[in-house]
């Protein structure tokens, strides 16, 4: 019976670790369904999903504890379901972009205002970079969100702007395909 795993990894980011951590998943005949990985400072953090059967994914979570001993990363396991659709057919997906000159709270006053609303975050992912001409920091979001079927476009359009202006950044709110 196909069962699948969430694993997560991080430890100091150096060169191998996708390398090791996916030949960790192929060497107990699972398969490298879904993955996340970054940089994040000097670390290396990763996410990823193994399928396998019964008894293979057994012997993976079994495994990855000492794998990541010996490979200096901090190493968890979670079994899950399989993938499939998320949410009711009748939710809406849509694309989020909010920048402006980075400072605190930026991330949680959109969570916060989207989990208000019943939205689900399906990913996020934030960067600062320097910002065109004056080299500011500038704050970069992006996320993909799952709103209700009863959350009318137009009020999510209206409490995200709200809550981008209360913060000083702007907000794109496009429809996902």
């Amino acid at each position: 019976m196909r069962q699948y795993l969430v694993l997560s990894a991080i430890g100091p980011d150096r060169p191998g670790i996708v390398d090791a951590i996916s030949k960790l998943i192929l060497d107990h005949g699972c398969n490298l369904e879904d993955s996340r990985m970054a940089i994040l400072g000097g670390e290396f953090a990763t996410i990823v999903l193994a399928a396998g059967e019964t008894a293979q994914i057994a012997k993976l979570r079994g495994d990855a504890t000492a794998f990541g001993g010996k490979n200096g990363l901090i190493i968890t396991t979670q079994p899950t379901s399989a993938p499939g659709a998320r949410g009711p057919k009748s939710a809406r997906r849509y694309a989020v972009r909010a920048v402006g000159l980075d400072h605190e709270g930026i991330v949680h006053q959109v969570a916060h205002t989207l989990a208000s609303l019943g939205v689900n975050i399906e990913s996020l992912e934030s960067t600062t970079t320097p910002a065109p001409h004056t080299g500011d920091p500038q704050f970069v979001l992006d996320m993909q969100i799952e709103s209700p079927a009863q959350l009318a476009e137009e009020q999510l359009r209206e409490k995200l702007t709200e809550a981008c202006e209360a913060v000083n950044v702007d907000v794109e709110l496009t429809p996902a395909e």
